[in-house]
């Protein structure tokens, strides 16, 4: 009869089958990778010491590419900004660009109007991080 393991019990096995999932996105080949039948690797996936294994890994997976996305959007927006100024440019291609720009604002500032109104209601509830 099987264990249940905690995040900190995973077998070599296991800890392979977390990255090659988060490389390979798909059982079949994540579990060839990590040396196990696909069987077992979905048997994996219904424990829930190794499912917050996989949830943590593409966690961190995730943050590092938020930081990296950080990074380049600076250069997408000069790349607009200089698109959009560029008077050698097509029209329609300032056009583009400044559409491009005022969606993204647009949206971005959507994203933060919805994070104030969710943090004011968690508050109002008691759920905020100080409730």
């Amino acid at each position: 009869m099987p264990r249940n393991l905690t995040p900190g019990d995973l077998t070599g096995k296991q800890r392979k089958a977390v990255e090659a999932l988060l490389t390979l996105g798909e059982v079949s080949a994540a579990a060839k990778e990590a040396g196990v039948s696909r069987e077992t690797l979905h048997r994996w996936l219904k424990q829930p010491a190794f499912l917050a294994a996989v949830r943590e890994a593409e966690s961190r997976a995730l943050d590092d590419l938020s930081r990296l996305l950080v990074r380049l959007g600076r250069t997408a927006v000069a790349t607009l900004a200089k698109a959009m100024t560029d008077p050698a440019a097509p029209h329609a291609t300032r056009v583009r660009a400044a559409d491009a720009s005022l969606s993204r604002l647009l949206q971005l500032r959507e994203l933060a109007t919805l994070e104030a109104r969710v943090r004011a209601l968690e508050a109002a509830a008691g759920l905020d991080e100080g409730g």
